[in-house]
């Protein structure tokens, strides 16, 4: 990411909600040939403005994904953006305030938002492009691995001329196969960097054995040029691929598990989970009374099945089900299979349509569950697993949701072997690290196919 788009990116939330607004400032023009929007119209352009500036963040639309920036891309923002437009209308129907506005004015405010949001990334694509620097010239000091690896990424952004060579040092064992040439010595730094030699902007320390006394007497030395020095840190062991670096007490540390889940985001999307299960749960009443009838006339017993399972942070919470299976109180817990005998007739048509797990509304309701997140396993299939799978409980690190990414990929059901518990579990620790109000939105859409189709359901 160069520095120009950086800067940018700091304030492309602000020209985002302003495209927003000038979008429905000129469709409120083509509709009434005015352009001072009145009443209602002006409300719900401040409010859209608003949203969007809220929104787009939070699905996604500036965030950078492997050392790139993607807020350029004009496509990252449409998520965002569609649930702006969608959050308007659904505030028009509770405030019956739809027929005050003209639809043909929507239909303009919105085909003009994309275009704008559009047209704005091409024209600072094109203006970055004129002012985009030539790749650096880079000297790698080192030789090993961490070096190797240097050396081939900026070779990979920048192409083979970014790194001019590299330098031996003397605790590095004899260098193998290496993306760039090996100029020499260390001893040899003040030749290279004399006039003369090879053109050089910047030099970078990549070395795992650069000892601390080396790696000081290197930087007194390069201080008398006036080149840029880098220091490449050797945190492999980290893995730190999906982690971030954040300040503590004044401290630099580094998250190993970091989610963008947290913070304003967190939230946002306990607010809208809270709002989607009320409208559901208005929505379904109906049904659930159909689904509460049919449990009742089919077999004796309760409704409502409720399980104690691990929350978000690990805390024990009441999860709320159809029941399924035959009323049996003093039976242990069991996982169901799919040819489960204690499964109802009811019950049967409950698992398949994955409708058994509509009472978790009342759980996301309650706060203590989200629409979507890893699924809520009982205390005891935790206790099975957790000394088995690296890193189990990391995926309670975030609320369990009635649906997830795990769900979607078909790992649903009984988890009868190591291997699906720990595909399962790789599922939902990449949900953690990659959310997104987009990523959810994705999700409760498959979900909706799943249910339909009747996949991996029992």
């Amino acid at each position: 990411m160069n520095s120009a788009t950086r800067d940018l990116s700091r304030i492309f939330p602000v020209l985002d909600a302003g495209a927003v607004v000038a979008a429905g400032t000129i469709a409120y023009w083509l509709r009434w040939q005015q352009w001072a929007p009145q009443g209602d119209y002006a409300l719900a352009l401040v409010l859209g403005g608003f949203l969007s500036l809220a929104l787009l963040p939070a699905t996604g639309a500036y965030q950078s994904w492997r050392g790139r920036d993607h807020s350029l891309q004009a496509g990252n923002a449409l998520p965002g953006l569609a649930l702006t437009f969608i959050l308007l209308m659904t505030l028009a129907t509770f405030s019956k305030t739809t027929a005050e506005y003209s639809r043909l004015w929507m239909g303009y405010w919105v085909v003009l938002a994309v275009l704008l949001l559009v047209l704005t990334r091409a024209l600072l694509r094109r203006g970055l492009g004129w002012q985009r620097r030539p790749p650096p010239r880079v000297l790698i000091v080192g030789t090993d691995r961490l070096a190797g690896e240097t050396a081939q990424r900026l070779q990979d952004v920048f192409g083979a001329p970014a790194v001019v060579g590299m330098l031996h040092l003397g605790d590095e064992p004899a260098p193998g196969r290496l993306p760039a040439a090996v100029l020499g010595e260390l001893a040899e730094l003040d030749a290279l960097l004399a006039a003369g030699g090879p053109e050089i902007d910047e030099v970078w320390l990549a070395s795992s054995h650069l000892s601390e006394e080396s790696r000081g007497r290197l930087l007194v030395q390069l201080q008398t040029s006036c080149l840029t020095v880098r220091y490449v840190p050797d945190l492999s062991l980290l893995n730190l691929l999906d982690h971030l670096p954040s300040e503590v007490a004044g401290m630099t540390v580094i998250e190993v598990n970091a989610s963008p889940l947290s913070g304003p985001n967190a939230l946002l999307k306990a607010g809208l989970d809270r709002l989607g299960a009320l409208i559901l749960l208005l929505v379904l009443s109906p049904l659930l009374l159909l689904i509460a009838a049919a449990i009742r006339l089919d077999t004796p017993g309760p409704v409502l099945f409720r399980q104690q399972r691990h929350g978000g942070l690990g805390d024990i919470i009441d999860v709320y089900k159809f029941r399924t299976m035959r009323h049996d109180p003093g039976a242990g817990y069991r996982q169901a299979t799919p040819e489960d005998d204690r499964v109802t007739r009811v019950g049967a048509v409950l698992r398949r349509s994955s409708l058994d797990e509509l009472p978790q509304l009342l759980n996301v309701l309650r706060g203590n569950m989200s629409l979507v997140g890893p699924r809520p396993h009982p205390v005891a299939l935790n206790h099975a697993f957790m000394d088995k799978i690296d890193a189990y409980m990391q995926r309670h690190r975030v609320k369990p949701g009635i649906t997830g990414w795990a769900q979607v990929h078909g790992y649903r059901g009984e988890t009868d072997t190591l291997d699906k518990m720990t595909r399962r579990v790789d599922y939902d620790l990449y949900y953690i690290r990659n959310w997104s109000l987009w990523l959810d939105i994705r999700i409760l859409l498959l979900t909706v196919r799943a249910m339909v189709t009747g996949r991996n359901a029992y």
